[in-house]
């Protein structure tokens, strides 16, 4: 489509979570609550944790990377 950035061919190169992030990248629903969440800064862990199950998202930690604090 004239005017999308990256070719199919760049497409046809990513990994399936590269081309899920693509994916929610594009997608104006997940742009927008993404917008909301950072709005409200980083207190707000209970909405992202939220977001991130209602998008299916996960990051996953390395074993022995945790921070205790």
């Amino acid at each position: 489509m004239p005017g999308e950035q990256g070719s199919d061919d760049d497409r046809r190169l990513l990994d399936r979570p590269g081309f899920a992030q693509e994916f929610l990248r594009r997608n104006p629903l997940y742009r927008a609550h993404h917008q909301t969440i950072m709005r409200a800064g980083k207190g707000a862990t209970q909405d992202q944790e939220v977001m991130a199950r209602r998008w299916g998202l996960s990051f996953p930690m390395p074993t022995g990377r945790i921070c205790r604090g």
